[in-house]
Protein backbone atom coordinates (compact mmCIF):
# COMPACT_ATOMS: atom_id res chain seq x y z
CA UNK A 1 0.00 0.00 0.00
CA UNK A 2 2.84 2.34 0.06
CA UNK A 3 4.03 2.70 -3.69
CA UNK A 4 3.08 6.34 -4.94
CA UNK A 5 0.15 4.96 -7.68
CA UNK A 6 -0.90 2.47 -4.95
CA UNK A 7 -2.06 5.43 -2.99
CA UNK A 8 -3.18 7.25 -5.71
CA UNK A 9 -5.59 4.56 -6.49
CA UNK A 10 -7.05 4.25 -3.39
CA UNK A 11 -7.57 8.17 -2.68
CA UNK A 12 -9.44 7.89 -5.82
CA UNK A 13 -11.58 5.28 -4.76
CA UNK A 14 -12.32 6.30 -1.41
CA UNK A 15 -13.42 9.78 -2.50
CA UNK A 16 -15.32 7.88 -5.09
CA UNK A 17 -17.44 6.36 -2.14
CA UNK A 18 -18.83 9.36 -1.15
CA UNK A 19 -21.60 8.95 -3.39
CA UNK A 20 -22.08 5.45 -2.05
CA UNK A 21 -21.83 6.55 1.18
CA UNK A 22 -24.68 9.18 1.08
CA UNK A 23 -21.74 11.87 2.62
CA UNK A 24 -23.52 13.36 5.93
CA UNK A 25 -21.75 16.53 6.97
CA UNK A 26 -21.84 19.73 4.63
CA UNK A 27 -19.47 22.01 6.52
CA UNK A 28 -15.76 21.01 6.09
CA UNK A 29 -13.42 22.81 8.28
CA UNK A 30 -9.97 24.25 6.53
CA UNK A 31 -6.46 25.13 8.39
CA UNK A 32 -4.41 26.06 5.28
CA UNK A 33 -0.83 27.29 4.69
CA UNK A 34 0.44 28.48 1.81
CA UNK A 35 3.97 28.74 1.21
CA UNK A 36 6.69 31.17 -0.73
CA UNK A 37 9.57 31.95 -1.43
CA UNK A 38 11.56 34.82 -3.58
CA UNK A 39 12.24 34.60 -6.86
CA UNK A 40 14.53 36.05 -8.94
CA UNK A 41 15.32 34.81 -12.79
CA UNK A 42 19.26 34.24 -13.12
CA UNK A 43 18.00 34.13 -17.12
CA UNK A 44 17.59 38.17 -17.16
CA UNK A 45 20.19 40.50 -16.44
CA UNK A 46 17.98 43.09 -15.01
CA UNK A 47 15.38 40.53 -13.25
CA UNK A 48 13.47 41.77 -10.07
CA UNK A 49 12.40 40.23 -7.18
CA UNK A 50 9.26 38.47 -7.69
CA UNK A 51 6.69 36.24 -4.93
CA UNK A 52 6.49 32.69 -6.62
CA UNK A 53 4.56 30.03 -4.57
CA UNK A 54 5.63 27.04 -3.85
CA UNK A 55 2.41 24.44 -2.34
CA UNK A 56 -0.95 25.36 -0.92
CA UNK A 57 -1.19 22.42 1.76
CA UNK A 58 -4.53 21.77 3.16
CA UNK A 59 -4.04 19.04 5.19
CA UNK A 60 -1.52 18.84 8.93
CA UNK A 61 -0.18 22.64 7.68
CA UNK A 62 2.07 22.16 11.01
CA UNK A 63 4.10 24.47 12.82
CA UNK A 64 1.60 26.91 13.74
CA UNK A 65 2.47 26.16 17.55
CA UNK A 66 5.70 26.93 17.02
CA UNK A 67 5.57 30.07 14.88
CA UNK A 68 3.77 31.94 17.71
CA UNK A 69 6.50 30.83 20.30
CA UNK A 70 9.51 31.25 18.57
CA UNK A 71 8.33 35.37 17.43
CA UNK A 72 7.61 35.82 21.19
CA UNK A 73 11.13 34.44 21.97
CA UNK A 74 12.67 37.05 19.50
CA UNK A 75 10.64 39.73 21.13
CA UNK A 76 11.45 38.66 24.79
CA UNK A 77 15.16 38.95 23.61
CA UNK A 78 15.15 42.34 22.95
CA UNK A 79 12.96 42.90 25.89
CA UNK A 80 16.45 42.05 27.73
CA UNK A 81 18.84 43.26 25.31
CA UNK A 82 20.07 40.24 24.09
CA UNK A 83 20.95 41.08 20.67
CA UNK A 84 24.23 42.79 19.18
CA UNK A 85 24.23 46.93 19.51
CA UNK A 86 25.33 47.31 16.30
CA UNK A 87 21.45 46.15 15.42
CA UNK A 88 19.66 48.38 17.21
CA UNK A 89 18.64 50.34 14.14
CA UNK A 90 17.27 47.05 12.24
CA UNK A 91 16.33 45.16 15.66
CA UNK A 92 13.09 46.47 17.23
CA UNK A 93 9.81 46.38 18.52
CA UNK A 94 7.94 48.10 15.67
CA UNK A 95 9.88 45.47 13.22
CA UNK A 96 9.55 42.44 14.67
CA UNK A 97 6.33 40.68 13.22
CA UNK A 98 4.31 38.90 16.24
CA UNK A 99 3.03 35.85 14.90
CA UNK A 100 -1.12 34.89 16.18
CA UNK A 101 -1.18 31.79 14.52
CA UNK A 102 -1.74 29.54 17.71
CA UNK A 103 -4.90 31.82 18.98
CA UNK A 104 -5.91 32.44 15.30
CA UNK A 105 -5.69 28.67 14.26
CA UNK A 106 -7.47 27.50 17.76
CA UNK A 107 -9.95 29.73 16.81
CA UNK A 108 -10.62 28.62 13.96
CA UNK A 109 -11.24 24.90 15.27
CA UNK A 110 -13.91 26.78 17.82
CA UNK A 111 -15.53 28.22 14.87
CA UNK A 112 -16.04 24.73 13.75
CA UNK A 113 -16.84 23.61 16.93
CA UNK A 114 -19.48 25.98 17.09
CA UNK A 115 -21.24 25.36 13.73
CA UNK A 116 -21.59 21.67 14.86
CA UNK A 117 -24.29 22.74 16.85
CA UNK A 118 -25.82 21.32 19.50
CA UNK A 119 -24.83 17.16 20.64
CA UNK A 120 -26.89 14.78 19.20
CA UNK A 121 -26.66 12.13 21.28
CA UNK A 122 -26.53 12.53 25.29
CA UNK A 123 -23.00 12.89 25.32
CA UNK A 124 -20.43 15.83 26.20
CA UNK A 125 -18.94 17.25 22.77
CA UNK A 126 -15.16 17.29 21.87
CA UNK A 127 -12.68 17.87 19.06
CA UNK A 128 -10.16 15.09 18.26
CA UNK A 129 -6.85 15.23 16.87
CA UNK A 130 -6.08 12.72 14.66
CA UNK A 131 -1.73 11.97 15.17
CA UNK A 132 0.96 9.79 14.11
CA UNK A 133 2.16 7.25 16.61
CA UNK A 134 4.93 8.07 17.68
CA UNK A 135 4.03 11.79 17.19
CA UNK A 136 6.85 13.59 16.27
CA UNK A 137 5.74 17.30 16.35
CA UNK A 138 3.40 17.16 19.46
CA UNK A 139 4.77 20.26 21.03
CA UNK A 140 3.48 22.25 17.80
CA UNK A 141 0.01 20.71 18.54
CA UNK A 142 0.00 20.62 22.22
CA UNK A 143 -0.24 24.73 21.79
CA UNK A 144 -3.05 24.44 19.84
CA UNK A 145 -5.21 21.91 22.02
CA UNK A 146 -4.15 24.41 25.29
CA UNK A 147 -5.33 26.81 23.39
CA UNK A 148 -8.75 25.67 22.48
CA UNK A 149 -9.08 24.61 26.06
CA UNK A 150 -8.30 27.94 28.03
CA UNK A 151 -9.81 30.43 25.87
CA UNK A 152 -12.66 28.30 23.98
CA UNK A 153 -13.57 25.79 26.75
CA UNK A 154 -13.62 23.38 23.94
CA UNK A 155 -11.85 19.45 25.04
CA UNK A 156 -9.97 17.82 22.94
CA UNK A 157 -8.18 14.29 22.96
CA UNK A 158 -5.45 12.60 20.68
CA UNK A 159 -5.99 9.68 18.86
CA UNK A 160 -3.06 7.53 16.94
CA UNK A 161 -4.46 7.57 13.68
CA UNK A 162 -4.07 3.35 14.05
CA UNK A 163 -6.94 3.57 16.69
CA UNK A 164 -9.51 4.91 15.00
CA UNK A 165 -11.30 2.15 14.71
CA UNK A 166 -10.62 0.83 18.15
CA UNK A 167 -11.43 4.57 20.34
CA UNK A 168 -14.28 5.23 18.44
CA UNK A 169 -17.31 3.79 16.64
CA UNK A 170 -20.78 4.88 14.84
CA UNK A 171 -23.92 5.17 16.09
CA UNK A 172 -27.49 4.53 13.85
CA UNK A 173 -27.51 8.14 12.89
CA UNK A 174 -23.32 8.09 12.14
CA UNK A 175 -22.64 10.71 14.70
CA UNK A 176 -19.22 9.88 15.65
CA UNK A 177 -18.56 8.68 19.34
CA UNK A 178 -15.39 8.83 20.94
CA UNK A 179 -14.33 6.96 24.60
CA UNK A 180 -11.12 7.29 26.17
CA UNK A 181 -8.59 5.30 27.04
CA UNK A 182 -8.47 6.62 30.71
CA UNK A 183 -12.08 6.80 31.39
CA UNK A 184 -14.17 3.67 29.62
CA UNK A 185 -17.09 5.08 31.38
CA UNK A 186 -17.43 8.35 29.32
CA UNK A 187 -18.14 8.82 26.23
CA UNK A 188 -17.97 11.87 24.04
CA UNK A 189 -19.39 13.14 20.76
CA UNK A 190 -17.36 14.41 18.13
CA UNK A 191 -17.54 17.79 16.23
CA UNK A 192 -14.78 18.26 14.49
CA UNK A 193 -11.86 15.71 13.51
CA UNK A 194 -8.85 17.70 12.94
CA UNK A 195 -6.01 15.65 10.95
CA UNK A 196 -2.39 15.93 11.57
CA UNK A 197 -1.99 12.23 10.35
CA UNK A 198 -3.32 10.18 7.39
CA UNK A 199 -1.25 12.12 4.76
CA UNK A 200 1.62 10.02 4.69
CA UNK A 201 1.87 6.28 2.54
CA UNK A 202 3.08 5.11 5.90
CA UNK A 203 -0.31 5.91 7.73
CA UNK A 204 -2.17 3.47 5.67
CA UNK A 205 -0.20 -0.07 5.96
CA UNK A 206 -3.67 -2.15 5.30
CA UNK A 207 -6.85 -2.07 4.50
CA UNK A 208 -7.94 -1.37 7.76
CA UNK A 209 -6.20 1.98 7.76
CA UNK A 210 -8.35 2.50 4.61
CA UNK A 211 -11.34 1.81 6.60
CA UNK A 212 -10.44 3.70 9.30
CA UNK A 213 -10.33 7.08 7.11
CA UNK A 214 -13.97 6.41 5.60
CA UNK A 215 -15.54 5.79 8.72
CA UNK A 216 -14.08 9.48 9.96
CA UNK A 217 -15.53 10.41 6.39
CA UNK A 218 -18.70 8.94 6.43
CA UNK A 219 -19.38 10.09 10.05
CA UNK A 220 -21.28 13.48 11.13
CA UNK A 221 -17.92 15.16 12.31
CA UNK A 222 -16.72 18.08 10.50
CA UNK A 223 -13.09 16.78 9.11
CA UNK A 224 -10.51 19.44 8.96
CA UNK A 225 -10.15 18.55 6.16
CA UNK A 226 -12.26 16.08 4.32
CA UNK A 227 -11.18 13.74 1.88
CA UNK A 228 -12.04 16.05 -1.11
CA UNK A 229 -10.45 19.38 0.72
CA UNK A 230 -7.48 17.38 1.45
CA UNK A 231 -7.17 15.74 -2.25
CA UNK A 232 -7.57 19.26 -3.84
CA UNK A 233 -3.96 20.48 -1.84
CA UNK A 234 -2.17 17.69 -3.74
CA UNK A 235 0.84 17.64 -6.02
CA UNK A 236 -1.54 17.19 -9.48
CA UNK A 237 -4.09 20.00 -9.12
CA UNK A 238 -1.29 22.84 -8.42
CA UNK A 239 0.13 21.22 -11.66
CA UNK A 240 -3.42 21.37 -13.43
CA UNK A 241 -3.71 24.81 -12.05
CA UNK A 242 0.02 25.72 -12.96
CA UNK A 243 1.05 23.98 -15.98
CA UNK A 244 1.25 27.12 -19.04
CA UNK A 245 -1.45 27.80 -21.24
CA UNK A 246 -4.29 25.90 -18.57
CA UNK A 247 -8.04 26.24 -18.79
CA UNK A 248 -8.36 25.47 -15.67
CA UNK A 249 -7.36 28.50 -13.49
CA UNK A 250 -10.23 30.63 -15.38
CA UNK A 251 -12.72 28.16 -14.16
CA UNK A 252 -12.27 29.12 -10.35
CA UNK A 253 -11.23 32.44 -11.01
CA UNK A 254 -13.41 34.18 -13.91
CA UNK A 255 -12.02 37.61 -13.67
CA UNK A 256 -9.55 37.83 -16.18
CA UNK A 257 -7.41 40.48 -14.16
CA UNK A 258 -7.90 38.56 -10.69
CA UNK A 259 -6.15 35.05 -12.18
CA UNK A 260 -3.46 36.71 -14.32
CA UNK A 261 -2.30 38.33 -10.73
CA UNK A 262 -3.09 34.76 -9.09
CA UNK A 263 -0.79 33.36 -12.29
CA UNK A 264 2.26 35.24 -11.70
CA UNK A 265 2.63 33.68 -8.15
CA UNK A 266 2.87 30.28 -10.07
CA UNK A 267 5.76 28.91 -11.30
CA UNK A 268 5.49 26.69 -14.36
CA UNK A 269 4.48 23.20 -13.27
CA UNK A 270 3.87 20.13 -15.81
CA UNK A 271 2.25 16.83 -15.73
CA UNK A 272 5.18 13.95 -16.29
CA UNK A 273 1.99 11.73 -18.56
CA UNK A 274 2.19 11.19 -22.03
CA UNK A 275 -0.18 14.60 -22.50
CA UNK A 276 1.68 17.05 -25.16
CA UNK A 277 2.67 19.14 -21.57
CA UNK A 278 3.74 15.65 -20.24
CA UNK A 279 6.23 15.05 -23.04
CA UNK A 280 7.15 17.83 -22.75
CA UNK A 281 8.35 17.63 -19.37
CA UNK A 282 9.65 14.07 -19.52
CA UNK A 283 12.07 15.70 -22.36
CA UNK A 284 13.23 18.51 -19.95
CA UNK A 285 13.76 16.37 -17.04
CA UNK A 286 15.69 13.65 -18.76
CA UNK A 287 18.33 16.14 -20.16
CA UNK A 288 20.96 16.82 -17.56
CA UNK A 289 21.36 20.14 -18.78
CA UNK A 290 17.84 21.23 -18.68
CA UNK A 291 16.70 18.79 -15.84
CA UNK A 292 18.81 21.59 -13.87
CA UNK A 293 15.98 23.95 -13.76
CA UNK A 294 13.54 21.76 -12.28
CA UNK A 295 12.50 19.95 -8.80
CA UNK A 296 10.62 16.33 -9.49
CA UNK A 297 7.98 16.24 -7.02
CA UNK A 298 6.11 12.84 -5.41
CA UNK A 299 2.53 13.14 -4.51
CA UNK A 300 3.82 14.03 -0.92
CA UNK A 301 3.84 15.67 1.72
CA UNK A 302 5.91 16.28 5.04
CA UNK A 303 9.39 17.28 2.79
CA UNK A 304 12.15 15.14 2.28
CA UNK A 305 10.55 13.37 -0.79
CA UNK A 306 11.85 15.61 -3.80
CA UNK A 307 14.28 14.55 -6.84
CA UNK A 308 16.40 17.97 -7.42
CA UNK A 309 17.81 18.95 -10.48
CA UNK A 310 21.21 17.03 -12.10
CA UNK A 311 19.39 13.92 -10.31
CA UNK A 312 16.48 13.84 -11.78
CA UNK A 313 17.79 11.65 -14.96
CA UNK A 314 19.09 9.42 -13.03
CA UNK A 315 16.03 8.51 -10.75
CA UNK A 316 13.87 8.90 -13.37
CA UNK A 317 15.95 5.81 -15.27
CA UNK A 318 15.54 3.93 -12.07
CA UNK A 319 11.64 4.06 -11.43
CA UNK A 320 9.32 2.42 -14.04
CA UNK A 321 7.81 4.54 -16.54
CA UNK A 322 4.26 3.58 -15.46
CA UNK A 323 5.57 5.60 -11.90
CA UNK A 324 6.77 8.85 -13.46
CA UNK A 325 3.03 10.10 -13.90
CA UNK A 326 3.10 10.29 -9.94
CA UNK A 327 5.38 13.19 -10.12
CA UNK A 328 5.35 16.68 -11.02
CA UNK A 329 7.65 18.52 -12.83
CA UNK A 330 7.87 22.04 -11.12
CA UNK A 331 10.72 24.96 -12.44
CA UNK A 332 12.52 25.97 -9.47
CA UNK A 333 12.15 28.87 -7.68
CA UNK A 334 15.64 30.79 -7.62
CA UNK A 335 16.13 33.18 -4.19
CA UNK A 336 18.51 36.04 -4.04
CA UNK A 337 21.51 35.23 -2.03
CA UNK A 338 21.20 35.95 1.45
CA UNK A 339 23.65 35.56 4.43
CA UNK A 340 22.59 35.41 8.06
CA UNK A 341 23.13 32.62 11.14
CA UNK A 342 20.88 29.65 11.81
CA UNK A 343 20.58 27.82 15.26
CA UNK A 344 19.50 24.20 14.82
CA UNK A 345 21.01 21.60 16.86
CA UNK A 346 22.91 23.94 19.97
CA UNK A 347 25.13 24.89 17.20
CA UNK A 348 25.40 28.12 14.82
CA UNK A 349 25.69 27.78 11.36
CA UNK A 350 26.44 31.11 9.69
CA UNK A 351 26.84 31.25 5.41
CA UNK A 352 24.07 31.70 2.86
CA UNK A 353 20.32 31.13 3.24
CA UNK A 354 17.34 30.85 1.92
CA UNK A 355 13.93 31.57 3.21
CA UNK A 356 10.25 30.49 2.63
CA UNK A 357 6.81 32.21 4.03
CA UNK A 358 3.85 30.30 4.58
CA UNK A 359 0.96 32.47 5.12
CA UNK A 360 -1.61 30.66 7.64
CA UNK A 361 -5.58 30.60 6.85
CA UNK A 362 -8.96 29.37 8.28
CA UNK A 363 -11.72 28.48 5.80
CA UNK A 364 -14.98 27.48 7.16
CA UNK A 365 -17.72 26.63 4.27
CA UNK A 366 -21.12 24.87 3.79
CA UNK A 367 -21.71 22.74 0.68
CA UNK A 368 -24.51 23.01 -1.73
CA UNK A 369 -26.65 19.83 -1.31
CA UNK A 370 -27.97 17.56 -4.37
CA UNK A 371 -25.65 20.09 -6.58
CA UNK A 372 -27.76 23.08 -6.24
CA UNK A 373 -27.56 26.47 -4.63
CA UNK A 374 -24.09 27.40 -4.12
CA UNK A 375 -20.95 27.39 -1.62
CA UNK A 376 -21.86 29.18 1.54
CA UNK A 377 -18.54 30.81 3.17
CA UNK A 378 -18.96 30.86 6.58
CA UNK A 379 -15.40 31.76 8.05
CA UNK A 380 -12.34 32.68 5.98
CA UNK A 381 -9.62 34.81 7.53
CA UNK A 382 -5.65 34.97 7.28
CA UNK A 383 -4.34 32.86 10.71
CA UNK A 384 -0.63 34.18 10.66
CA UNK A 385 2.74 32.87 9.55
CA UNK A 386 5.72 30.57 9.63
CA UNK A 387 8.77 31.66 8.32
CA UNK A 388 11.33 28.89 7.52
CA UNK A 389 15.01 29.54 6.94
CA UNK A 390 17.61 26.79 5.61
CA UNK A 391 21.25 26.97 4.13
CA UNK A 392 21.17 27.71 0.68
CA UNK A 393 23.12 24.29 -0.17
CA UNK A 394 20.12 22.59 1.04
CA UNK A 395 17.18 21.69 -1.87
CA UNK A 396 14.83 20.63 1.06
CA UNK A 397 12.65 23.08 3.32
CA UNK A 398 11.46 20.77 6.13
CA UNK A 399 12.11 21.50 9.55
CA UNK A 400 10.32 18.45 10.92
CA UNK A 401 12.52 16.08 8.23
CA UNK A 402 15.52 17.96 8.97
CA UNK A 403 16.49 20.55 6.57
CA UNK A 404 15.07 24.11 8.02
CA UNK A 405 15.14 26.28 10.89
CA UNK A 406 12.39 27.88 12.32
CA UNK A 407 12.44 32.29 12.47
CA UNK A 408 10.43 35.00 12.69
CA UNK A 409 9.91 38.43 9.83
CA UNK A 410 12.09 41.25 11.19
CA UNK A 411 10.37 43.98 8.95
CA UNK A 412 12.83 46.51 7.88
CA UNK A 413 12.69 49.57 5.21
CA UNK A 414 14.40 49.22 2.00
Amino acid sequence: MKEEGVLQVNWTCLAGKFGEANYLQDLTLGLFRSDYMVHLDPAQTDAKPSIKQVEFNTIASSFGGLSTRVSELHNYLLSVDAYPRDSASVIKAASLAKSKSIPLLAAGLAKGHAAYGKPKTENPLCVIFLVQDPERNIFDQRHLEYMLQARHGVRAFRVPFNQIMTRTKLDGHRNLLYTPPHAPHQTWEVSVVYFRAGYAPSDYTGKAEWDSRLHIERSSAIKCPSILTHLAGSKKVQQVLATPHSPDLVRFLPDEAQAAEILKTFAPIYPMDKSEAGVEARNLAQNPETAMRYVLKPQREGGGNNVYRKTIPEFLKQEPESHWPAHILMEMIEPPALTNSIFRNGEVQKGGVIGELGVYGVCLWKSKKNGEGLDQILENYEAGYLLRTKGDQSEEGGVAAGFGAVGSCCLVDV
